[in-house]
């Protein structure tokens, strides 16, 4: 016998730990949208700017790996 939905569901959202991510997504969403409407009225320039730095920590990260598996493998 399997518990009630709202009972799953409430299970669900505590194992997901909502309130750790809600913030930085809810954070996210008007940095999006403002990315968007950059965009729309032909600002790409501000746009390329403002995605410097989250580009740069991607390639920073992936090189991180990517040493740390050259390192460390056995």
């Amino acid at each position: 016998m399997h518990p009630p939905l709202l009972a799953r569901i409430r299970h669900q959202m505590i194992r997901s730990r909502w309130q750790r991510w809600l913030f930085p997504v809810g954070c996210c969403v008007p940095y999006g949208l403002s990315l968007a409407w950059l965009v729309h009225i032909g600002q790409l320039w501000i746009v390329i700017v403002l995605l410097a730095p989250l580009l740069m920590g991607i390639v920073i990260a992936g090189i991180t790996l990517w040493l740390a598996q050259k390192e460390f493998r056995s």
